[in-house]
């Protein structure tokens, strides 16, 4: 059953920090496996510099996408609850100053999501890290393009390449 914590879990940060030293394989689980220790020590200096930057910069604009929502949803609840004031105080004119200001700021907010294309950002970057990620797999498990020992290390580094540009393997065979 998932307790209080895990509730909000998603909810977005304030000041946002990247992760360090982020694993695809824990080093506890890559020790037991010395037979990979080569492969291993490649992915970490070919592969996982990149998928660790694809990562968090997916995590920062998924963050920064969530503060936007929250910010407008708040915003939103907070300028009909001034509205609701200034219906009931027909005679003050405070709630109504305040609720344009407010309204004005999440216009601004509202603006500034749509030109910074925060979720689009994310799902993109997501989508290449987690593309990295079975790369990784690939790699380790020598299928497909790795298959071949000779060329499994440039297919590595041309597909990390390919897949920073944003390039699918339908294309790379064009």
């Amino acid at each position: 059953m998932p307790t209080g914590l895990t509730l909000f879990k998603w909810l977005p940060y304030l000041r946002w920090r990247p992760k360090e030293g982020e694993q695809i394989v824990s080093l506890e689980v890559q020790a037991r496996y010395p037979a990979f220790a080569d492969d291993f020590e490649l992915l970490e200096r070919e592969l996982m510099p990149h998928f660790r930057e694809l990562d968090n910069e997916a995590l920062r604009t998924q963050n920064q996408f969530r503060l936007e929502q929250m910010a407008l949803i708040f915003g939103g609840a907070l300028a009909t609850a001034l509205g609701a004031i200034q219906a009931a105080l027909a005679d003050a004119i405070w709630p109504g100053i305040v609720e344009a200001v407010l309204a004005a700021g999440l216009a601004a907010i509202t603006l500034g999501a749509r030109a910074l294309k925060a979720q689009e950002r994310y799902f993109t970057n997501r989508l290449k890290a987690e593309t990295l990620r079975g790369e990784y797999f690939l790699f380790l498990g020598r299928v497909g393009s790795y298959a071949d020992d000779d060329y499994r290390v440039q297919q590595l580094i041309r597909r990390v390449a390919d897949v920073k540009l944003g390039r699918e393997r339908d294309e790379q065979a064009q």
